[in-house]
């Protein structure tokens, strides 16, 4: 009997963990529009900021992530600005796929090390420190919500639209 509440609540959980970080997403994407003409250096700043406390990026790689996350913020923020507006389902999926295709984008640009570095932070603060968790996941994805958003949106790397 256990197993089947397990399985009947399962679902529900996931679906109220993806609920609760795409509201951080989307949080946190509005709090950065807010700045105006300094909406784009706060997006890839603060995505800097956050990954290199992790993952410490070679001098290389600082300008080469730098335009991957300058890159991300102009091509989310005209889907975010669609969605908000149109409150259309459609739309927020599309903000999601592409949330998770620079997920993707991202972690191809790490080394193995790094990569390997990263997911076990992520994986950390998801057990055992929740506010870090919140965090982290209103920019990222831990390894499992990656999973879970891929399979929630049916998400596929050929066409993420």
């Amino acid at each position: 009997m256990k197993k089947i509440v397990l399985f009947l609540i399962f679902p529900i959980l996931t679906f109220a963990q993806i609920e609760k970080t795409i509201k951080l997403k989307v949080a946190v994407v509005q709090e950065i529009i807010k700045k105006g003409e300094l909406a784009e250096t706060e997006f890839w700043q603060t995505k800097g900021k956050v990954t290199f406390a992790i993952v410490n990026y070679t001098n290389e790689q600082n300008s080469i992530f730098k335009e991957l996350f300058i890159k991300q913020f102009h091509e989310i923020l005209p889907i975010y600005n669609k969605m908000i507006i149109s409150y259309d389902e459609k739309d927020t999926a599309l903000f999601v796929k592409i949330l998770i295709r620079q997920e993707d984008d991202y972690r191809n640009l790490l080394t193995k090390s790094q990569l390997k570095l990263y997911l076990e932070k992520l994986a950390d603060f998801e057990k055992n420190n929740p506010q870090q968790n919140d965090a982290y996941t209103s920019l990222f994805f831990s390894e499992k919500l990656l999973k879970e958003y891929k399979f929630k949106f049916g998400y596929n790397e050929k066409t993420p639209n």
